[in-house]
């Protein structure tokens, strides 16, 4: 009995294993990798605008004084940009602390600090540079962090993944007609967008005030901003079942 038991289980494993061999037989998949990139031309800026305020007297003097400049920035920054649009003011950081310096390896007070840095994004980039330099003249100490974006970007990207999905989906043909098999169906697909030249080395203006000691010279036309275009990737990985 025990004898019959271990040859009916036999039979029954060595089923099992036929069946497992023959359906890796009869079909596998194919892993395709497919890229494509389009060029786009940047309709949206972003830039942060610092105010910087120092007193050797007290704290409340050097909050005062930068809360008077950042009141005339904040004024002709939001006349400058288009809410409806979709342009924004945001503050990105704000620090009130006391600085200090080492003299003969000693540790002195030097002076109370408070600074406010705001982010800009606007789609106005014709006049990005106007906006820069009345900041500047407002009192405003920096203008940095400079970047780029494509306001369609989704759209673009979607399109963009839906092109290289069907070049991905082409390769796994042409590789499965090479061996003569065919695809009959969709095992697993992914895909990603990446933008590139999104940000340009930042830039630092330097204040009006420092600008005039500089130079005598006085210009008549605003900083030229150049967005120039950015690069859309999309990847897309696939897998095709094939026979």
């Amino acid at each position: 009995m025990k004898k019959n038991f271990v040859l009916f289980l036999s039979i029954i494993m060595t089923c099992f294993i036929g069946l497992k061999t023959s359906a890796l037989a009869e079909g596998g998949y194919i892993t395709t990798t497919a890229s494509s990139k389009i060029e786009l031309t940047a309709d949206i800026i972003n830039f942060d605008v610092e105010i910087k305020s120092v007193s050797k007297d007290s704290m409340d003097k050097a909050i005062a004084e930068n809360k008077k400049v950042s009141a005339k920035v904040y004024d002709n920054l939001n006349k400058a940009i288009n809410k409806t649009s979709g342009d924004s003011l945001k503050t990105y950081s704000y620090s009130a602390t006391s600085v200090y310096k080492y003299v003969n390896n000693k540790k002195v007070f030097d002076c109370y600090q408070v600074t406010n840095r705001v982010r800009v994004h606007t789609k106005n980039i014709a006049n990005a540079g106007k906006i820069m330099d009345t900041a500047m003249s407002d009192g405003a100490a920096s203008v940095s962090n400079i970047s780029y974006d494509v306001s369609s970007y989704e759209t673009e990207c979607n399109k963009l993944l839906s092109e290289t999905s069907k070049k991905a989906k082409e390769q796994a043909e042409s590789i499965a007609k090479s061996i003569g098999s065919e695809i009959t169906g969709i095992k697993s697909i992914e895909g990603s967008c990446s933008m590139s030249n999104k940000n340009v080395v930042p830039r630092m203006l330097m204040s009006a005030k420092a600008a005039s000691l500089e130079d005598d010279e006085s210009e008549t036309t605003s900083t030229t901003v150049e967005a120039g275009t950015m690069t859309l990737n999309a990847r897309v990985n696939a897998n095709f079942y094939i026979k």
